[in-house]
């Protein structure tokens, strides 16, 4: 079954742009929407038709009160069950307060499976999933997609026995502009996302443990830096994949063929978060003309959109030592700072998106802050899967899920430090 609903995740939405490139057949090559402003050819077409037929229609749930009260950050605004996902588990969709990074009120969304039968006594453990780039529009929310972007992996957890708490990023789903990368939004909601699935679902335990990927690994330790400091009771430990951590390093997606899209969201979220940094200023015409891309188009589209483009043809030459913006890159990296709770660090040895040697730095200088770290990497395996390639969670998941089972059974964790 696990292979099965693999393989159906694929088929519906490819991540990375050589991948969908690679699609050969689509029965019918619809046009970006014109509210794109750019016609980014048929590669970007397939990109469009897998990111519709994967897409669900938002509806008011995702809109918050207007004006938005002034309630706890992690207060619940409503809760909803659902059966519109491809996973064999309960969901309930949430709609909750968080706080932006400079403090400021804002709805996110989130989605919470359980298990179909009655939760154990004490509760259903928790994994609280910090999700990789879906990109930066409305529509990117993995709660708004039929397979939750990765439902298979989510199921796997279930399987197990546990609750997954999955919250989208706030502007991702609601109104908003999502602070692409930006650590302290994402911890927010993360954190924040925990504590309203309590106020709605019932039967949760206190025991619960971080699983993040890509974007997402980086907003696990983002949580783990502040929970060293400001701890929140049952959190034991965090899986960690491949992790956008130390964004001081992003130029060499400068030389990665079909991942200058990478390029152009990191400049626009971060212009979202910090309105001194200027996507004019810092992105070539030929890039600049294809942004509106990232308003709503998801992941795969961007990364098509913009798969023609190398990166100096994406970014201008001192784009990187832009004030503003390597100073934002520098802010929101990770790994430089003690953490709470043991980390499972995980890294494929054919990933090129993120690519082995960043990780290993960051994991020595993680070891460096006295983090208790078990650091493995994976020869064959890719950031992502997609067709002939298996991505870390998936190759790497037995191994998740012992490490998993024994932060539950309350085992010391070991470490490679």
């Amino acid at each position: 079954m696990r292979s099965q609903r693999r393989q159906h995740s694929v088929r519906v939405r490819i991540r990375l742009a050589l991948a969908v490139l690679a699609v050969g057949t689509v029965t019918m090559l619809v046009p970006a929407p014109a509210q794109a402003g750019y016609d980014c050819g048929e590669a970007c077409a397939r990109a469009w038709q897998q990111q519709w037929a994967t897409m669900l229609p938002r509806t008011e749930f995702y809109d918050a009160p207007v004006p938005l009260p002034a309630n706890p950050a992690g207060t619940l605004i409503r809760a909803a069950a659902t059966m519109e996902y491809q996973v064999d588990a309960r969901a309930t969709r949430l709609l909750y307060h968080t706080r932006t990074s400079t403090g400021r009120p804002v709805a996110a969304s989130a989605i919470v499976l359980t298990p179909a039968a009655p939760p154990p006594a004490g509760g259903w453990p928790i994994v609280v999933n910090a999700h990789g780039s879906s990109g930066i529009g409305q529509p990117c929310a993995p709660s708004l997609m039929r397979d939750l972007y990765h439902g298979d992996q989510m199921m796997q957890f279930v399987g197990q026995g546990y609750a997954v708490v999955a919250p989208d990023y706030a502007g991702l789903g609601t109104d908003g502009r999502p602070e692409f990368l930006n650590k302290t939004a994402q911890a927010n909601d993360v954190i924040d996302a925990l504590t309203a699935a309590r106020q709605a679902v019932p039967g949760l335990a206190r025991d619960w443990v971080l699983w993040g990927h890509s974007q997402g690994g980086g907003a696990a330790l983002a949580v783990a830096e502040r929970l060293h400091d400001a701890p929140v009771p049952g959190y034991r430990g965090a899986v960690v994949t491949s992790p956008a951590a130390d964004l001081t390093g992003v130029s060499y997606l400068k030389t990665q063929p079909g991942l200058a899209g990478f390029l152009a969201l990191a400049v626009q979220g971060a212009a979202f978060s910090d309105p001194r940094i200027s996507p004019q200023r810092l992105l070539t015409h030929a890039a600049l003309e294809r942004l509106s891309l990232t308003s709503t188009g998801c992941l795969n589209v961007v990364l098509a959109g913009y798969s023609d483009l190398s990166g100096d043809q994406t970014v201008r030459p001192a784009a990187l030592d832009d004030r503003w913006f390597a100073g934002y890159l520098a802010r929101n990296s990770v790994g430089n700072a003690p953490v709470a709770g043991p980390v499972l660090l995980l890294q494929g040895e054919a990933d090129f998106v993120i690519p082995e040697g960043i990780t290993a730095t960051v994991t020595a200088s993680l070891c460096a802050h006295q983090a208790t770290v078990q650091y493995r990497t994976y020869p064959g395996l890719g950031h992502d899967t997609y067709p002939g390639v298996i991505g870390i969670d998936d190759g790497a998941m037995p191994d998740i899920l012992t490490w998993l089972a024994d932060r539950f059974a309350g085992n010391p964790a070991a470490t490679t430090c």
